[in-house]
Formats: C-alpha cells, structure tokens, sequence
C-alpha cells in the first residue's frame, strides 16, 4: 500500500466592512478611554556642574535617584494596525543628591590634624503635570509607542544640608553634627519640560468593552530643569490603567483551506484504475485580534486510488427512443407539443378554512416570510393551487389599494365545534395578525364581524359526513372594494390541446458491456429535469411517460431539444454514458381561449348574486358577434349524483339567461351541466373545502381567432 499526500492550500481574504452590529460580525474597540496609576525611578544627571546652595564649601552633585507616582488618564485611537494614543496625568516626583568632601582640616581630639569629611545632600521636591502624545502600532493584543512628552513643574522646592562624618569631635555652631542650609522654591526653574518617550503595553480583556492594560515607559530629556547647570531627568516608569473601548465591527479574514488525502490500493481482480472519492469533513477555526479576526475554513478528504491491471473496454450504452414497448414500434423522430393562447379569470374563494378545533393556519396555506417578489399574475394557471395563496392576494392587493378595507367573519362547526364562538375568534384573529404582520396592513383597516351567541355560517353544509362539516369551519373575507375580491387574471398563456407521444420506451437491446450493476437515466429540457430513473439490473425497456406538466414546459422552453442521457457501471467500477437528443416541434393554434369561472354558488342553489353579474358584465364587455359562447355548469361531490346534476344545469341555465339579457345577439353555442361527474377545469379533487366550493360555479368559455384580437 502507497499513501500520497496531496495538499492544496488556497487563501481567500474576505473584508467586511460596516458602521452597525450584526451577528455575522464581531466588535473591536478602536478608540478607548481610561484612567490609571503610574509610578517608577527619576534618573537625574548633572554633567558635575550643580552645586548646593547656601553652603559655599559644598562641592557640585553628579546626580541622584528619584521615584514618582500619580495618576494619568490616557486616550488610544486604533483604527487599524496602526493609530495615536495620548495620556495626561499628575505626579509627586522627589530626588535626592549626595555627594562627600574631604577637603577641610581639623583637629580631631588627640589634637591631629585630619580632614574633616561631610556629607552634602540635596532633597528636592518635583510635583508635574505630564502630558505625552505619540503614534502606536499593535500587534494582536501588544502596543509599542512613541511620540513627544511634555511636563509642566509645578513650584518645586529643595533643601540643602550637610552631615558631618569624620572626626567625632566637630560640630556645627548650633552643637549638631547635621545642619540645613536652604529649604525653598527652586529658584530659575524651566517650568516647561520636553523630551522623547517610547513604551510597550498589553491589552487583557476583561469584558467586551473593558480591558486592563499594565504598560512601562522610558523618557528621555531634551530640556535642562533649571537655566545654567546641566541637569536633567530620565524617567522608567510602570503604570496600570483600566480603560473603556467603544465598539466598531471588526474586519474578517476568511482562509480557506482544502486538504486531500489519496491512498493507493493495487488490486488485481479487476481491470484498469479509478479514483474514488472520499466524504469531506469540514472544519473551521477562528483567531480574535484585536483589530480583526481570521477564520480558517478547512476541508479535509480521503479519496482511494484503486491501481489494477490495463483497461478493458469500457461499457457504453446505446439507447434507442420508442413510442412502445415492443421490438416493432416506430422510433421516436420528434416530440409534437400542440396549444392555444388562453387569457382566464381565475375567481378566488375569500374563505380560509381551519382543521377541527384548530386555530392556527392549515399547512396548505403558504405563509410567506417575506413579500418581496410576490405577484399573483405569476400563480400557477390552477385555481384550487391559486386558493393556497388567498391571503396573500388579499394581503397584495389591499397595499396597492390603500383606501380598500375589509371584514373579517369567523365562524366554527355546529356539529363538532358546538358553534363556538371563542374558537371562532380566535381564527379570525390568526387570519388578522398574518395579514398585520406580514403584509403590513393596519389593524384598523381590518374590521371583525362576531355574533358573540351563535359563530355557524349562515348558509351552513348540512351535510353530515365528515366534509361537510369541515366546510363550516372557516373564515370568510368581504370587501367592498371590487378589486379586492376580483378575479386574477392570467393573460394569453399558453394551454396544452395535445401532445404526442405519451410515452418514450427507451431500448437498451445493442448496449455494450457485461456485468452491469447500475444504471441511471435523466431527461432535461434547458436547467429542467424532467424524468430521472436509475436501478441495479439494466432492463430490456424503460419507460419514461410524458406528462402534460411536461409538455407546458415543452411549449413554453426556449429549447428546441430534450436531452436522454445515461450512465451505466459494471461489476469493476468502470463507467459508461451516451446522450441523444430529440427534436421538439411546437405549434399553436390560431384560436385564443378566454375562460371566466363563476365565483361559488351556494350550497344547493343556482342564484346568480352581484358579485357574479358583475364578472360576467366585464367578461363580455368586448365580445364580437361572431365569437362563440360555450357555458358549462359543475357541482360539488356532496350529496345525491343525480341532483347535483340537475343543479349544475340550472346554474348554467341561469347564466345563460343573464347573458341573453345583456347580450341578445351572443353566439351561445354550448349550456350545459356536468354535476359532479367531470371536476372543473383548475380543480383535481374534492378533497378539500375549498375544492368543493370552487366545484359549485359556471364555466363561460369565449373562443376567438388571433385576428380578432390584435
């Protein structure tokens, strides 16, 4: 066995960039604010060239140790790596200077001669104001800076004395053997200092805003203390300070990373060599900066190489389309997609209905997270899928008509629900909040009609079987606003008349290879998928039907060609794929339909109210004299056969003689009614509710030429 390692690394630098927070960024403090203590040593100098004061004998100091300690407050701006920093503080300096001399005779007490030795001091006094003000570079959470200080001395003092050391007999004239000479102001005092200072600090997070930053500092004088000697201070100090950071979104850098591992396997019971692909497994790191965070992406894998004897042939399929499952059929030269131009008014049903004791919004419903993009001339040309978008048309057509309002009536099921009023409520109160918090519309323009002693429709299903008594559990929408409950139209769309053929067989009697053991089989129309199949043992035949779904997609693609493609393996890994391609012919007639469904009627009646008369006085607001008129009746599945028959002809009935009323030269070629026996166009059950009430309507059907609509 041979193990290769295979590395590709490859790096992607992501920058976000942004003035608010959002949870896919994270907060850095750029600017931060705080207070602190410092302290530390005062190294002074004097080039030998200051003297005591007061004491003529005293000989020059060459310099002394100090400390300091205040209290600062600092400001740092950091917008990148690079940024400013400022401090202000005050600080209770003192020095002390000594020197000894030996310079002087006298007599110690055996009457000798011998020098007389002191030791002068010089204690002084340095409080300061500090200021300093410089650039900073940071690396991760380190800080180095430097820049320009400045001091302002304020009223410094010393004081002068001297000790005697040697002989023991001598003393000063007051008998002491230490004396002060001068304790006073320092007189000629450069109360301006300046110099260069530079340091090093660490930032350590205490919280999100909050951080403990311990720094040490040099500074290094470029002005004396005071005018004519040379003396100056250095100062080493370390200080400690908590400081406040105002948040601003860090930039990320993204690296991505991918790691492949390839093992070698030599294997002799098969022919040729394969790589086989291992599972990825993600992983991701994340290294906090200050100023930015990095996130390593990295994907690792494991792929097999499987190393064998020479190839052999590999399989390939060859695939023949037929019309049918026989040796003897017609191969398949083209598809033929033949439609018309239909323009239909799609009524809409302004009922929601609920499940058994329920509140919330049946599943069926779609329940958008956002409106952006919604548009109910693009609903599918199916009115009972157009009723699973209801709220949202209302929701859609209630914003662009601002002044509309509409009622909202919520009722609940004698038989299971009791009549309920509570419950009855509390669905038009669910149907309320989505059109309030999804559609944005004002609660006020939302009104609710409630009878607090009965909540059953008025017009209930007495039917009393399980769909019946579904129908009673709804809420209804009314609106006086036309547009609000207005039919969608969908204009000139294309509707398939037929289609040939129904099915393709696919041969695969002449494929090359043995010891298949799989096999897959796709059909595409453009980025369309339309059949995919697959299965262990290769069959002689497979069937790939043609849906009228399929033939839509057909008419309407830009894409003159299906795609047949197919894979097949055998037993030893080895692949094998052929693609054909089959022509599509389109034709389209030179009739266009145009189609208006009835809103509901009511449960056994054949009245023709308002809202319907004004559809069909719309509909057939242009209508030529020569058009053709058909008028089809249909019912719902509840009830007697036979009656629902008789229903739907007199609903038809009715239209037919509203139509005549209003259009007496109208070609009426077709009335008739089909009862529950032929499902209206649009509906494919009676299933649900909302199926059914939209099975209780009149079919109008217009049929005209091209030319007499340009």
């Amino acid at each position: 066995m041979k193990k290769t390692l295979l590395i590709v690394f490859a790096l992607c630098f992501s920058y976000v960039h942004s003035t608010a927070q959002d949870e896919n960024y994270t907060l850095y403090n750029p600017i931060h604010l705080g207070f602190g203590l410092t302290g530390g040593l005062g190294l002074h100098s004097t080039n030998s060239t200051l003297r005591c004061i007061g004491d003529p004998a005293c000989p020059t100091f060459d310099g002394g140790i100090g400390s300091q300690f205040g209290i600062m407050g600092n400001i740092e701006w950091m917008p990148t790596d690079w940024g400013m920093r400022g401090s202000i503080g005050f600080s209770n300096g003192s020095v002390k200077m000594s020197t000894t001399d030996s310079r002087a005779l006298v007599k110690d007490v055996n009457g000798m001669i011998v020098p007389l030795i002191r030791e002068h001091s010089l204690n002084i006094a340095m409080p300061m104001i500090n200021m300093d003000l410089g650039l900073q570079r940071s690396f991760g959470n380190s800080r180095v800076f430097f820049g320009p200080n400045f001091g302002f001395l304020l009223s410094p003092t010393w004081k002068s004395a001297s000790t005697l050391l040697s002989p023991n007999n001598v003393t000063f004239k007051s008998g002491s053997r230490d004396t002060v000479f001068l304790d006073q102001g320092i007189p000629n005092v450069n109360a301006l200092q300046f110099g260069l200072s530079m340091g090093y600090g660490h930032h350590i997070p205490l919280s999100k805003h909050i951080v403990l930053v311990p720094e040490i500092s040099a500074s290094i004088p470029f002005s004396r203390i005071i005018a004519g000697p040379e003396w100056k201070q250095t100062s080493i100090l370390i200080g400690m300070s908590i400081r406040w950071g105002m948040g601003a979104v860090k930039e990320e850098v993204i690296r991505r990373a991918e790691v492949i591992d390839t093992i070698e396997v030599n294997v002799n019971e098969r022919i040729g060599s394969m790589i086989i692909e291992g599972q990825k497994k993600s992983t991701r790191s994340l290294e906090e900066f200050e100023t930015h965070n990095i996130i390593t992406e990295t994907v690792e894998r494991t792929d097999t190489l499987k190393v064998g004897l020479p190839p052999k042939q590999s399989p390939k399929p060859v695939m023949k389309i037929h019309i049918a499952q026989d040796e003897e059929s017609e191969e398949v030269n083209a598809i033929n997609v033949r439609g018309q131009l239909v323009t239909e008014a799609f009524p809409i049903l302004p009922m929601v209905f609920f499940s058994e004791a329920d509140i919330n919004l049946h599943p069926r419903y779609r329940q958008l997270r956002t409106i952006e993009g919604f548009a109910s001339d693009k609903l599918e040309p199916l009115v009972s899928e157009q009723h699973k978008d209801i709220l949202n048309i209302i929701g859609d057509r209630m914003n662009k008509n601002m002044q509309a309002n509409i009622e909202l009536r919520g009722f609940s099921d004698p038989t299971t629900e009791n009549s309920d009023c509570e419950l009855a409520g509390k669905r038009v109160g669910t149907v309320r909040e989505y059109l309030a918090n999804v559609w944005n519309v004002d609660r006020s323009r939302i009104m609710i009609e409630m009878d607090s002693r009965k909540c059953s429709p008025d017009n209930p299903t007495m039917s009393r079987i399980p769909q019946g008594y579904e129908e009673n559990r709804r809420i209804e929408i009314i609106s006086d606003q036309k547009d609000i409950l207005a039919p969608v139209i969908r204009s000139r769309y294309v509707e398939i008349t037929e289609y040939t053929p129904k099915d393709l067989y696919i041969s695969s009697s002449e494929t090359i290879g043995e010891n298949i053991i799989s096999w897959k089989l796709a059909s595409q129309l453009g980025d369309s998928v339309l059949h995919a199949k697959d299965g262990a043992q290769l069959p002689l035949w497979i069937q790939m039907p043609i849906e009228k779904e399929d033939a839509r997609l057909m008419q309407q693609s830009m894409n003159d060609q299906l795609q047949m493609s197919m894979i097949i393996q055998d037993n030893e890994g080895d692949v094998g794929s052929a693609e054909v391609s089959i022509p599509i012919q389109r034709d389209t007639t030179n009739f266009a339909i145009q189609r208006l469904s009835l809103m509901h009627f009511p449960v056994q009646k054949a009245t023709l109210d308002k809202q319907g008369r004004n559809a069909i006085d719309a509909f057939l607001q242009d209508l030529e004299d020569n058009a053709s008129i058909s008028i089809i009746g249909y019912s719902d599945n509840l009830g007697n056969a036979q009656s629902n028959l008789e229903l739907s002809k007199k609903r038809a009935e009715t239209v037919f003689k509203y139509i005549r009323s209003i259009k007496p030269k109208s070609n009426i070629v077709k009335v008739n009614g089909l009862g529950s026996t032929a499902l209206p166009p649009g509906i494919r059950s009676h299933e649900l509710p909302e199926s059914r009430f939209l099975s209780r309507t009149v079919q109008i059907e217009i049929i005209r030429t091209w030319k007499n609509l340009e």
